[in-house]
């Protein structure tokens, strides 16, 4: 070949010439010894140092013929990174090697022997020239396979107008690194890759052409994901002939290898990578030294090969990980192995590294690939427009072009046949379908492939001879030829069952072979098997059409048992994992059996159904489609389902078209939660048809990160009885608003509206305004967490007046300022419908009410400023005042938390006599001095309207000092002061001057002073508090005081002071003595208070040493307070006998103990076993106890008499309970029919004792909180299914029980029972991510439910997230 050339010096030297600048930039890249090695070919041989790479090219460029043709021999033998194409032109110019380069009398003998040896160059010249033979034949196979698919074609294929989603990898840390260096294989850009990486960030929701999306894909793993049938294989296929063509994103100087997996399931025995490529995919013609020669070239340039890996969905095998992080070493090529793991070994670079991988597969593949792919891309179904290009382009291919049309708008206007359109092998089926179609639309899927398999049927020769007319309705042709049918339907249930959509010529009888592929319900596929030899086989056009088969013989054949039926019936998931099991199908059989269990199908499957009599045929057939149905309710009242599966249930039961069903859907879920799935406009009509089977019952929809097109919102106000509707999500922007705005007044029903978290704009906010305006019927509205900013809230503020019923607004978090406060104050200060505003940093609720309610409750309606931590300067505070002034009435205005110096907070006092405030200011934290305490209580004297102060000293979290008073007119004086507890440091220095405008407060309802915690803590001393409560005594129409000191030693002369002002106010109501040291010496002083006290209503006298003496001074006092409901004398003397005589003083006591709002706390008390069964006796009298409370202390629960008990159990935690004590609890808790609280936690139960207590609690229909943490048993499934019984109950407590995943799945069934669940707590269990995640599964049924506690169970960090990603209200924190 080279020895026809006879170059010559203007041959070499032009070729040298010509490409000098390419050779340049290969020079630049070597390392100093190659380039030192060319360099002694010169005649200095580098002796003067180093010369530069232009000057060793310009000299050779001027040389003689042999020292030009040596020079570019030497070149192509010692540098790298040559471009193939290059490489191959400066062999074929420079010849063989000849003795011209050691002849030359400018090289010397040591520079003879640093140049190429002959040897070396024989070996490499004829290695080219194999590989590029090769490439030839391959260009040669590709494009003849081209022109055999073309034929078959409606439409040229073009990728540069084929649209791609690329989607952003998340690629392992395990990736090899392909960074040139010692040992490693230079990437691509290191080769001199024709189509270098393009520095592009694709958006989430951008496109670009596929021709576009593969441009940098050498060198790299490239994933492209599509729909079955979308055009996966036939897009290779052209990409293979473009690169025989030299066109296209791949290189031509590459060798493209195309296959297929489904033939390489074919290869069982394990196989070496050279024969994988040279006798499966091509066998060379020439000699086994051509095949090594070919395997030796590839094995040194890896990266000139791309390989096409198509369909890995039908691949068999599974791409395993953990073998290779365990193994990294690189795989001999020439080894045989499995050919999953030759395939393995390309995707991780253990083979080949360096090379192009270009993979195809299904969305829920991409599961297996993660990690791995450089790109990743799903194709784009086909719009609108593609559809109708397609359409008239095959109607006008059969001589029909007037039809086309027709036909495109006949096929747009059906939702099946439009959704099975986009996917361009269906949209072809639907055309096939449309030519043949007569009468009615078909109104399922079902019905769809109904017609579509007659169509194809009515191509084939009747019995007759006689071609089915074109007019012959489908039932017929199905009926005609039942007998074909069945041993199709029979094969594709075979083929499904073990997963085979390729059937060999000798698995088809002969017969059924023919009639299949003249009716093109079978196409030709051909195979290259293990021994090199080609063979036929044939798959059915689509996957679908075998799926739907199958499904026929389901419904018509007794073959499958209902018992496998049962066994195999299942709903798919748009969510994969990796740990599910892969299939090649598309998961639609289960989706066409629901179709035929349709009554209007029961008449065709009678007909294609094997049997001797009508009748029982008829029964048969009606007997499993009701056992299609009884399947489908099941699933319908599955609670766990997640969102994908409920789409799926909403496609399945619009197949069977049973209303029944679609109402069991939608009853059973309020609100259809639909997460992180792609959404088509079939899917909203799906869930359309199961909202709409309830027309009284409100509805919502919950769209979470749900990619969906534009036209799936055009298909909402179908939904007709969808009261809520909510999006969130950040892919949710102005232009996706802009779409919901348009359909928002066609949806009548909808009363909430909700666009959070996303990235809406005010662009966005104006949009919906404006439609919104046109929502009378809307109700709440919420966009918080948005960039709505001041401009935002103007728009939507502008539309309050403007909605009727309007009474909610939330627009937090949406980048304001103090600006959009201001506008909100002034533009709604005339807004009659406003209640409530709430403003906190860039939280903003704002509450409203309807016009009907302001009319009807004009007197009663409370309007409420919330306008937290705000940081405002004099000037800010001055502008916020003033528009304040401008409101009308308000009931409550709160700015706590605000962080303002002494000025900002004078400027707020000089304002706030002008404002309109006839209820309550609380100004809790706002306070950083005394001499702010005292400006804002001076606000008592000058604010006569309102009636209650709220101040809070800061940075002492529990102190403040409250004015209260319950409306009953108008303007009525502030009627209570209330508390100002623990911590009230600035001591009788605050108080005197406070206190000494007690005499203009017209105080005439409630005087409480409570101290609560130790004095200690105060600068204020026991006679400051004296004096305190002194000064306020001398109101004149005080009706009630409340005294409480707490954790302080009373002296006696102390108590002789509080029975002297107490004196003066006999309507104490409160009076408690918390471990204040009091002792039997201090009991005359208390009785001499009590006596005087006849409204008393609380006593507490716990934490004191009172003695037997102090249990018969409280006996003794019982019978003159008619007035006590609550009574706490927990004692710390450790002595039964207190609580036998308090026993004894409850039963003489009958009318102090029979009041309703009745509570006893005995905390702390140390008792005996028998004062125990003494209290526990005494109850059975205290027919109205609501509050017990029973901490720490050994009680041994006993039946208690009578039956009318109502007892609210607060606590008997932390004692000695055990299984017994648990059975005797089954027997008393039945009888107390009002108990709503049960803890027992720190309690060792028992299994026994849970089995006792959970048959209580289903007696129990008050219950509301149940507290069982660390119960000493992990068997509590039975009270879990217990509390199925209890629709009251909000909060239950199972923590620290190493509870499993039978306890979670219980709860996540009981729990769309118990509708008003608030908290579920499940820490410091043995609970695994699979039953965490069937509860988030099950709160998508649980819109009550705040928090579920899973911390500390076996579950770990990323399972964790991945939980919470789901439904934020799962925590597995510590707090």
């Amino acid at each position: 070949m080279d020895e026809e050339l006879d170059p010559d010096q203007d041959n070499v030297n032009c070729v040298l010439d010509q490409e000098s600048s390419e050779l340049l930039d290969i020079l630049t890249s070597q390392s100093p010894a190659v380039i030192m090695k060319l360099c002694q070919m010169m005649p200095s041989g580098g002796a003067w140092g180093p010369i530069s790479h232009g000057a060793l090219l310009d000299y050779f460029r001027t040389a003689d013929a042999a020292e030009c043709r040596s020079f570019l021999q030497s070149v192509c033998m010692l540098c790298t990174d040559i471009p193939m194409w290059l490489e191959s032109r400066l062999m074929s110019v420079s010849g063989f090697p000849t003795n011209d380069t050691v002849s030359s009398p400018n090289v010397t003998e040591d520079q003879s022997a640093s140049s190429p040896s002959a040897e070396e160059q024989l070996i490499k010249r004829p290695r080219i020239d194999y590989w590029e033979r090769y490439v030839a034949a391959v260009q040669s196979l590709l494009l003849r396979r081209w022109e055999q698919i073309r034929e078959h074609l409606v439409m040229d294929v073009q990728i540069e107008n084929v649209w791609v989603r690329p989607r952003t990898t998340n690629r392992g840390r395990d990736r090899p690194d392909k960074t040139p260096g010692p040992d490693k294989t230079p990437g691509p850009a290191d080769r001199g890759s024709r189509t270098p990486e393009a520095d592009v960030d694709y958006g989430t929701e951008s496109k670009v052409t596929l021709e576009t999306f593969l441009q940098g894909c050498t060198g790299n793993i490239t994933v492209l994901c599509g729909l079955a049938g979308s055009g996966k294989t036939l897009l290779m296929s052209c990409l293979g002939q473009q690169w025989a063509r030299k066109l296209g994103p791949i290189p031509s100087s590459y060798l493209f290898v195309l296959l297929e997996f489904r033939q390489l399931n074919l290869l069982s025995r394990p196989m070496s990578l050279s024969e994988l490529l040279l006798q499966h995919y091509l066998p060379p013609e020439g000699s086994l030294e051509e095949k090594n020669a070919i395997v030796e070239y590839l094995l040194s340039n890896p990266e000139r090969i791309c390989w096409v890996l198509d369909g890995y969905d039908e691949f068999h095998s599974k791409i395993s990980r953990k073998a290779v992080q365990r193994d990294r070493e690189q795989l001999d090529p020439r080894t045989p192995v499995p050919v999953a793991d030759l395939i393995s070994g390309l995707l991780h670079h253990q083979i080949l590294p360096g090379c192009t991988v270009v993979v195809t597969c299904r969305g829920r593949d991409v599961m297996d690939l993660e990690g791995l792919a450089d790109k990743e891309g799903h194709l784009m179904e086909w719009s609108s427009h593609e559809i109708q290009q397609y359409v008239d382009r095959y109607f006008s291919r059969k001589g029909h072009s007037g039809c086309g049309i027709q036909a495109a708008e006949l096929l747009l206007s059906n939702r099946h046949l439009r959704s099975m359109s986009s996917t361009p092998a269906l949209c072809n089926i639907c055309c096939i379908c449309l030519d043949h179609l007569l009468g009615g639309i078909p109104s399922t899927l079902t019905q769809v492939y109904l017609t579509v398999l007659g169509a194809f049927l009515s191509r084939s020769p009747d019995k007759g001879g006689k071609v089915c007319h074109k007019k012959c309705k489908a039932v017929s042709a199905l009926t005609q030829y039942r007998s074909e049918l069945c041993e199709l339907s029979q094969l594709a249930w075979k083929g499904l069952d073990q997963s085979r959509i390729l059937f060999l010529e000798k698995d088809v009888p002969r017969n059924i072979l023919e009639f299949s592929v003249k009716t093109g319900l079978f196409s030709k596929v051909e195979l290259r098997q293990e021994d090199g030899a080609v063979v036929n086989a044939y798959c059915f056009i689509h996957l679908t059409v075998q799926e739907f088969l199958a499904a026929l013989r389901i419904m018509t054949s007794s073959e499958v048992s209902d018992a496998h039926l049962k066994k195999r019936f299942s709903l798919r998931t748009r969510w994969t994992t990796k740990l599910d099991q892969r299939t090649v199908f598309t998961d639609s059989l289960y989706l066409y059996v629901c179709g035929l269990a349709s009554p209007n199908c029961t008449s065709v499957l009678v007909q294609l159904t094997k049997g001797e009599q009508l009748q029982r045929t008829t029964s048969w057939v009606h007997k499993r489609q009701e056992l299609i149905r009884k399947l489908l309710k099941q699933l319908c009242q599955n609670t766990s389902l997640t969102g994908p599966k409920v789409l799926e249930l909403c496609h399945c039961v619009q197949e069977s078209q049973d209303i029944q069903l679609a109402k069991e859907v939608v009853l059973t879920r309020r609100v259809l939660e639909l997460r992180n799935i792609r959404l088509s406009p079939s899917d909203i009509d799906a869930v359309a048809f199961a909202v709409n089977s309830v027309n009284d019952k409100d509805i919502g929809l919950d769209f979470g990160a749900c990619s969906m097109e534009l036209e799936c919102l055009d298909v909402l106000p179908r939904c007709r009885t969808i009261h809520l509707l909510s999006f969130h999500s950040r892919k949710y922007d102005d232009k996706f608003a802009e779409k919901v705005s348009s359909v928002l007044p066609r949806i009548t029903s909808l009363r909430k509206l909700e666009f959070c978290g996303a990235n809406l704009t005010a662009t966005g906010a104006a949009t919906l305004a404006s439609a919104l305006q046109n929502c009378p019927n809307i109700t709440e509205i919420n966009l918080s967490d948005n960039n709505l900013k001041d401009e935002g809230i103007k728009h939507m503020t502008d539309i309050f007046t403007k909605l009727p019923q309007i009474i909610s607004v939330k627009l937090g978090r949406n980048n304001t300022s103090l600006k959009a406060v201001d506008y909100l104050i002034g533009k709604i200060s005339s807004c009659l419908n406003i209640q409530h505003i709430h403003a906190k940093y860039e939280l903003i609720h704002i509450h409203l009410s309807s016009d009907l309610i302001c009319r009807t409750l004009s007197d009663t309606k409370v309007i409420q400023y919330i306008l937290l931590n705000q940081k405002w300067s004099q000037s800010e505070m001055q502008k916020v005042a003033k528009s304040l002034a401008h409101c009308p009435a308000l009931s409550v205005l709160d700015l706590s938390g605000g962080q303002w110096d002494i000025k900002t907070l004078r400027t707020l006092t000089q304002f706030i006599p002008r404002f309109n405030i006839t209820d309550k200011i609380i100004v809790n934290d706002s306070c950083s001095s005394v001499e702010a305490l005292v400006s804002l209580t001076a606000l008592l004297c000058k604010c006569p309207a309102v009636t209650e102060l709220h101040i809070r000293y800061k940075h002492t979290c529990t102190s403040h000092l409250t004015t209260k008073h319950t409306h009953t007119h108008t303007h009525t004086p502030m009627t209570e002061i209330v508390r100002g507890t623990s911590a009230v440091h600035p001591g009788w220095d605050f108080c005197k001057p406070t206190f000494s405008y007690t005499p203009s407060f017209n105080v005439s309802s409630v005087l409480l002073f409570v101290f609560v915690h130790s004095l200690s803590n105060n600068c204020l001393t026991q006679q400051g508090l004296l004096d305190v409560a002194s000064a306020l005594s001398t109101c004149d129409k005080v009706c009630s005081v409340d005294v409480c000191v707490r954790d302080s030693g009373l002296e006696r002369d102390h108590l002789d002071r509080l029975v002297e002002i107490m004196s003066n106010c006999p309507s104490l109501s409160k009076l408690d003595l918390v471990d204040c040291a009091v002792q039997v010496d201090h009991l005359p002083a208390l009785r001499t208070i009590i006596q005087k006290c006849p409204f008393l209503t609380d006593l507490d006298l716990s934490h004191n040493m009172l003695g037997e003496e102090g249990a018969e001074f409280v006996c003794s006092v019982l019978p003159s307070l008619p007035n006590l409901t609550s009574l706490s004398v927990g004692s710390k003397e450790h002595s039964g006998t207190v609580v036998e005589k308090l026993s004894e003083a409850f039963v003489r006591s009958p009318i102090t103990l029979t009041y309703e709002s009745v509570s006893s706390s005995l905390s702390h008390c140390v008792w005996s076993s028998s004062g125990g069964l003494q209290l526990l006796k005494t109850l059975g009298h205290c027919a109205h106890l609501q509050d017990l409370c029973s901490v720490k202390s050994a009680v041994v629960p006993v039946p208690l008499p009578g039956s009318s008990q109502s007892c609210f159990l607060s606590s008997l935690s932390s004692n000695s309970l055990g299984d017994l004590t648990a059975a005797s609890m089954a027997l008393v808790l039945p009888s107390l029919t009002n108990l709503s609280v049960i803890d027992i936690s720190e309690n060792h139960i028992g299994n026994e004792g849970s089995v006792h207590l959970s048959k209580a609690i289903t007696c129990m229909k008050k219950l509301t909180k149940i507290n069982l943490t660390s119960v000493g048993t992990s068997e509590l499934c039975a009270v879990a299914a217990s509390l199925e019984n209890c629709p009251l109950i909000q909060d239950v407590g199972l923590g620290w029980n190493n509870c499993g995943d039978n306890v979670a799945l219980e709860l996540a069934r009981i729990l769309p029972f118990c509708e008003k669940m608030i908290r579920l707590d499940l820490e410091c269990n043995s609970v695994s991510p699979e039953g965490a995640e069937v509860l988030v599964r099950a709160l998508r049924s649980c819109p009550t439910m705040h928090i579920i506690r899973l911390w500390k169970n076996k579950i770990c960090p990323t399972e964790a997230e991945r939980l919470s990603l789901w439904d934020r209200r799962v925590s597995f924190s510590s707090t």
